[in-house]
């Protein structure tokens, strides 16, 4: 009987243990990609942000804005063929991809605030706002509360009055242990959860490119910071709409809406009300496209965009 106590007191103090340490571990860099993985990469500061952007072309200027989880990659299929006309400035989100996440408080109302500093810093003018899922919500914030004036945007698939939540994100933003949590995923499940929910996702990209698309959000997607920062900004998604909802009969703003009749109904639904309570707005419904229509439907959504920008 002593010898079972023994036992089951040393299996408590390991366990407590190395909970302590992935605890620790959370809090460092432990398990985030570096931010000199790739040379090329250029990045800006921004409220003690380091924050990951691309420039392309030269012209009129393009702001791209990613979901959630997202990352500059996202737009890759759009961008080359739009920097021959326009100046195209992709980023990061804080806490996703290469970015930093050192202040962020995972809240719509920080993604528009760096939005406007980084047109600001970057000296884009009057840039068309293009924004996806989470950064077409960002759009939406901006429509509502921005600065600056005589802003375009079009919005891809966003939650615009509901969020869904997961119940795991919960548990991985639960106070002092979340980080920990969010790094014991990235080392067990989190790869094998990315491949589980994109797998269905894409409805028209070609299946040979599929499996590349996937193991690139696997690499980045995996990383603690993200699944901390996708964890955060589900746990207050909800609470950040609604703020906005009921400032979306004042936006006069130009706003192009896209959705799908194959998207997830609650975004689609979404969209829906969106167009009919904002006067300035438009509706585009796409067939057979999942949520990255940037992906499903580039052609579609670079004329799209063309034709805002010759209409500005």
């Amino acid at each position: 009987m002593k010898k079972v106590k023994k036992i089951a007191k040393a299996i408590v103090l390991v366990i407590g243990i190395l909970s302590f340490a992935i605890t620790f571990l959370g809090y460092t860099n432990f398990g985030n990609l570096s931010t000199n993985e790739n040379p090329e990469n250029t990045f800006v500061t921004i409220e003690n942000e380091k924050i990951r952007i691309q420039q392309k072309g030269s012209g009129k200027d393009i702001l791209l804005i990613h979901g959630s989880p997202g990352l500059i990659e996202d737009w890759n299929s759009i961008v080359d063929s739009l920097a021959t006309q326009y100046r195209v400035t992709s980023f990061d989100r804080p806490g996703h991809g290469l970015s930093s996440s050192n202040q962020y408080t995972y809240h719509i109302k920080d993604n528009a605030i760096l939005v406007e500093q980084l047109i600001k810093q970057l000296e884009l003018k009057k840039p068309l706002i293009v924004g996806h899922s989470y950064g077409g919500s960002t759009a939406a914030y901006m429509a509502t509360h921005s600065n600056i004036e005589d802003l375009q945007y079009i919005i891809i698939d966003s939650p615009l009055y509901r969020s869904r939540l997961r119940k795991v994100y919960r548990l991985i933003s639960t106070p002092v242990i979340g980080k920990g949590i969010a790094l014991l995923s990235s080392l067990t499940i989190a790869k094998s959860q990315i491949k589980k929910g994109l797998d269905s996702i894409f409805k028209s990209v070609a299946k040979e490119k599929i499996p590349e698309l996937i193991k690139e959000r696997q690499k980045i997607w995996s990383q603690p910071k993200v699944i901390y920062t996708k964890s955060k900004e589900s746990i207050n998604y909800q609470e950040d709409l609604n703020v906005m909802i009921h400032k979306y009969k004042n936006i006069t703003s130009q706003i192009t809406i896209i959705t799908g009749k194959d998207s997830l109904s609650t975004l689609r639904t979404d969209c829906e009300k969106f167009h009919k309570e904002v006067k300035n707005s438009e509706l585009i419904l796409l067939e057979n496209t999942g949520h990255y229509f940037q992906f499903d439907k580039p052609n579609d959504l670079i004329k799209t965009i063309r034709r805002k920008m010759e209409s500005n």
